[in-house]
């Protein structure tokens, strides 16, 4: 579950907590302030009203930075044809007959199909869907709109400029490509088998994003020993290489116009977060506080 979660997201004591995951970036020969916001792919789009100053940022700006542009027209074609298994390789064949058994009878209690219907999908695109179903039975969220598309179709409806750090086929790439079938198989089995203990990561981790703690969200995301924990080398791939990249392409486009940057929360928290690397490439970062 903390893989999802971690996929899905990323103290000033004298501040309400939720300013944390909203941050100004000034400074360093910007003409006007930009605006970092780390978002949460699975939380109530009602939760952004609990965001001093974040609508006022967002009307500041010119242009919304996301991840990637989220209405790429061939997006879900891609998709679909990265989720499938290479050819000559079915889920019966990753498990052994017990793991199959548990896994389809998981699947079967939440998603209402099994193994079989979903036989040649990739066993982390299976995880994907397990798990977010599992979080919205759980939670009660409401999957029509995440908060990191919902900046976008703002942005569009307004004229502002909508702009991705990264492409389609590099998300995918990310997401997808090049994985080990049979750990991605077990690591299936071990989300499945460990159900409760899933439940209550998910409470625990979005009582840390309300919070803003997005340097413990990091830590805990890291944290070894977790049978489903992102080796070193998967956390490197997935966050902290994307944010030296996103931080080397941030300063022409804030230079350019006022943006509202638009990450998920990980990519803001830890030594190499985006709240880090801006600073130390000379941007005053601070969070916002609520107005007077």
């Amino acid at each position: 579950m903390k893989r999802l979660l971690s996929i899905l997201l990323l103290s000033f004591s004298l501040l309400p907590l939720q300013s944390q995951l909203l941050w100004q970036v000034s400074g360093h020969g910007l003409a006007q302030p930009s605006y970092l916001f780390g978002t949460h792919h699975m939380i109530l789009i009602s939760f952004l009203d609990s965001v001093p100053g974040l609508f006022r940022a967002f009307n500041r700006c010119d242009a919304v930075v996301g991840e990637m542009v989220m209405n790429s027209i061939d997006a879900s074609e891609k998709i679909m044809q990265a989720s499938t298994l290479p050819q000559g390789i079915t889920m019966d064949s990753l498990l052994n007959a017990d793991d199959y058994a548990v896994v389809d009878a998981g699947l079967r209690a939440v998603l209402k199909i099994g193994l079989k219907e979903l036989a040649l999908m990739k066993p982390a695109v299976i995880r994907t869907m397990y798990e977010t179903e599992l979080y919205r039975q759980h939670t009660g969220f409401d999957d029509g709109t995440q908060s990191d598309s919902y900046f976008q179709q703002i942005a569009m409806q307004q004229g502002k400029e909508v702009i991705g750090l990264e492409d389609v086929d590099t998300q995918i790439a990310l997401l997808f490509g090049n994985a080990d079938q049979k750990r991605e198989a077990l690591l299936l089995v071990e989300t499945v088998s460990h159900r409760e203990e899933g439940l209550r990561e998910i409470e625990t981790l979005n009582a840390l994003y309300k919070a803003g703690e997005i340097d413990r969200l990091v830590e805990m995301v890291k944290e070894q020993g977790d049978p489903l924990a992102m080796t070193p080398e998967e956390y490197d791939r997935m966050v902290d290489d994307r944010n030296l990249s996103w931080a080397e392409q941030l300063p022409d486009l804030m230079q350019a116009r006022p943006c509202f940057i638009a990450v998920g929360a990980m990519h803001l928290g830890g030594a190499e977060g985006l709240v880090q690397l801006l600073r130390k490439e000379g941007y005053k970062v601070k969070p916002v506080a609520p107005h007077p």
